[in-house]
This record gives structure tokens, sequence and C-alpha cells, in this order.
């Protein structure tokens, strides 16, 4: 069965409820959340494995990465498998540092 058919079956059959301002209400009484503590463990978690990451393996491998990166673009070449997956990971990870704190003033 196709989409449109489902769509078609549904829009046939379809239903009007009203309920009086009753979703209104209920979404008023419930609770504000107020918690910044799921956004604080995000980026806690994130700050602690780059901690161990560097602690293992160094901040110097990590600049290089970035600097074989920069090269191979600025050349347009393709950089090394290793440079890619830095920079992507530096990027996922600044992307949800970003994430957690916007999302925690939005709250």
């Amino acid at each position: 069965m196709k989409n449109s058919d489902i769509k078609k079956i549904f829009l046939a059959h379809r239903v009007n409820f009203s309920d009086d301002g009753f979703s209104k209400d209920v979404f008023r009484r419930l609770p504000e959340r107020k918690s910044m503590l799921p956004q604080i463990v995000v980026v806690m978690f994130i700050v602690l494995g780059m901690a161990i990451m560097f602690a293992i393996q160094g901040f110097v491998p990590f600049l290089e990465q970035i600097d074989n990166l920069a090269i191979s673009v600025s050349r347009f070449q393709l950089p090394s498998p290793s440079a890619i997956i830095t920079y992507c990971s530096v990027f996922v990870l600044t992307v949800m540092i970003g994430f957690s704190v916007a999302h925690a003033d939005a709250v």
C-alpha cells in the first residue's frame, strides 16, 4: 500500500473532537523544566573525553592533524583519513557543546 493510499483512508475516516481547551489546560499545568543538569552533564563528559584523549596521546599530534588538514585543503589535495577524523571530531564536539549551551538558554 502506498503512502498516498494510507493518507486517503485516514482523510476519509477523519473525526474531529472538540476538547474545549483541555489540551491547553494540561500543557499549562505541566511543570516547567528549570534544570540545566542534562546540558551540564553533556558538556562535562565532552570536556572529560577530550582531557583523557590529550592525556593519552598529547596535544601535539592533534595540532599536527589540524595543520595537515589545513595544508591539504589549501593545496586542493585529499587530506589523510586521520586528519579528516580529527576535523570531524572537533566539529561534532563543537556542535554538541553549542547545542547544549543554546538549549540550556531556551529552557
